[in-house]
């Protein structure tokens, strides 16, 4: 197994076991249960952005691997899309959704990364 499909298959496990974190704590907090959705979706969104990024650096590796010439987007747009999209909702849906929480949560992958990231470097 690769670098790439290692840290991709424990994102999403950590990801799962976040949002079922998020989800547990709004059906047992209801006082809280705005913010703990809004991490929820803010984390989902995080993830579909990490995954959109590591299949198109895959996609680049291979092209160079086979060289290949053609340039190949990263899509940037289609990730800060759908960023934009969450928070869009969390906006038009504030008794659901806090913004805040959804806004400080779309760096949870990023964030994730980096420490298994430093994790996976430590072991021998």
């Amino acid at each position: 197994m690769d670098e790439l499909s290692k840290l991709s298959r424990a994102l999403t496990a950590g990801t799962l076991g976040f949002l079922a974190l998020c989800f547990l704590g709004g059906a047992l907090l209801p006082g809280l249960q705005s913010i703990m959705l809004g991490m929820a979706l803010g984390a989902a969104v995080s993830w579909i952005n990490a995954y959109y990024l590591g299949r198109k650096v895959r996609r680049l590796g291979d092209a160079a691997a086979a060289g290949e010439a053609k340039r190949i987007n990263m899509g940037f747009l289609t990730r800060t899309a759908t960023a934009v999209l969450a928070v869009f909702a969390a906006m038009k849906y504030p008794q659901h959704l806090n913004v805040y929480a959804v806004a400080g949560s779309l760096v949870f992958a990023q964030l994730y990364l980096l420490i298994i990231g430093i994790k996976y470097s430590r072991k021998p």
